[in-house]
């Protein structure tokens, strides 16, 4: 499995820029690695579009970590053809603090 926590490290000013203005709404954010953008989905919209055998796993993942106020993030890497995705607790989101991005599960 590759080791996405660079890519994140080098979105993060943005991904946090997403969730701060979706915050109240409890987006799931995607980094898109072919477009180099982030993106700030409904949650339940795009955990729909996943496949079957990983929809209600990232369901009840996400529901937990977001009653816990933490975040979740999907690296797609299109090249490779990789969907990942990696959970931020609430004390890696605060505004002034530094993430720990190496341990975002997966």
């Amino acid at each position: 499995m590759k080791d996405y926590t660079i890519d994140i490290a080098d979105f993060w000013p943005t991904i946090m820029k997403a969730w701060q203005e979706h915050r109240n709404r409890h987006p799931l954010i995607e980094c898109n690695l072919l477009e180099r953008k982030v993106f700030a989905y409904p949650a339940k919209e795009y955990i729909n579009t996943l496949s079957k055998r990983t929809r209600s796993r990232t369901l009840r993942q996400y529901e937990q970590v977001t009653a816990q106020g933490g975040m979740m993030v999907f690296v797609n890497d299109f090249e490779n053809r990789v969907l990942q995705s990696h959970v931020f607790n609430a004390e890696d989101i605060e505004p002034d603090a530094k993430p720990n991005i190496k341990t975002g599960i997966r």
